[in-house]
């Protein structure tokens, strides 16, 4: 496509001695080429420098980072402000500044291409203003004008030209993600709290919700003459704002709000009885999805919560013990793998 491409612009440097120029304004994210590089890069594929006379052509250029590559778009418009339309290439790819070549190829082509401004006509010489001689006067014999020539065409083309539309808005892809994580978490459970976690999540543009079961169990607690065992069951609603959004990594600020069952279960005592309580969390925290393989990616999601329901945990052992409270605040950590379906 590149050579098919630069053959194109070969014929059209020649069958145009002097292309307009152009003014460029360009936004791209960090590592990608500079605007000057863009501009030097066009010109040296036009074979020329820049003339000095007004602009013709104004080119607003943006690249947008995409899954496994970068989008080039470039927007024109005449001298008169008028839109021409709109050239796009997507280039392959992790590094930005691959995408010199394909957009400084394609902004000299469009340049190369453009037909000239017809030229204007000469102006007539005015007539001497002295009368001619009686015996040189010739009257004047009227010519045959030709007829008008009819505009030329643009050379047929070959190779892969860039399609002219018009500019459109689309509207943001939606994404569902299903994930597994085993999780730790401190401060809900007497011991740190050990288990698993399974998680779905729906993101349309930069806004993610999703939901998570997850079961966790924290060791026991010694009381008198026995021992007592502590678990949570718990679900999860979740909230995310994306703030980093590039080819192989994401990164979304996070809510949630987790309500569930603490339980316990005891032994080595006299009467055996199991005890529920119920249990609120809402907390702030970081999801990093890393791309392992196409739909495929690891996820972190690191949290801290304020625990909002937090009851005293007792037994009787001839006498009422006292054998756990959660603290006012906890941390919590799941690590895991998910799949993303579209």
């Amino acid at each position: 496509m590149v050579a098919s491409a630069a053959g194109l612009l070969l014929a059209s440097r020649s069958a145009r001695a002097a292309p307009a120029d152009f003014e460029l304004t360009w936004s791209a994210p960090a590592g990608c080429p500079s605007r000057k590089a863009i501009v030097d890069a066009t010109r040296a594929r036009l074979g020329e420098s820049r003339s000095g006379g007004p602009a013709e052509l104004f080119v607003q250029g943006t690249v947008t980072a995409e899954r496994g590559g970068f989008l080039i778009t470039l927007a024109l418009k005449d001298k008169l402000g008028h839109s021409i339309g709109e050239r796009e290439v997507r280039v392959e790819g992790a590094q930005c500044r691959a995408v010199e070549e394909p957009a400084a190829l394609l902004l000299a082509l469009i340049i190369a291409t453009r037909p000239a401004d017809a030229p204007q006509p000469p102006q007539e010489a005015p007539p001497s203003p002295e009368a001619p001689d009686e015996r040189s006067r010739v009257e004047p014999v009227d010519a045959p004008r030709p007829p008008p020539s009819e505009p030329t065409a643009p050379p047929a083309t070959t190779g892969p030209v860039p399609s002219e539309r018009p500019t459109r808005t689309s509207s943001p892809p939606s994404r569902v993600a299903i994930g597994v994580a085993g999780v730790a978490s401190l401060g809900l459970l007497p011991d740190a709290g050990l288990g698993g976690a399974l998680r779905a999540t729906y993101a349309r543009g930069p806004l993610l919700v999703g939901l998570e079961a997850s079961f966790e169990s924290g060791g026991s607690v010694r009381a008198g003459t026995g021992e007592v065992g502590f678990q949570f069951v718990g679900a999860s609603a979740l909230f995310g704002l994306q703030v980093l959004r590039m080819p192989r990594v994401e990164l979304s600020l996070t809510t949630a709000l987790r309500a569930g069952v603490i339980r316990t279960s005891s032994t080595g005592f006299a009467v055996v009885r199991s005890e529920t309580s119920a249990a609120l969390l809402a907390g702030p925290g970081v999801l990093i999805r890393a791309k392992l393989a196409p739909h495929l990616f690891a996820e972190a999601l690191p949290e801290i919560d304020g625990i909002l329901i937090r009851d005293q945990f007792r037994i009787r052992d001839g006498e009422k013990l006292d054998i756990h409270r959660p603290a006012p605040f906890g941390g919590r950590l799941s690590l895991g793998l998910g799949y993303e379906f579209r």
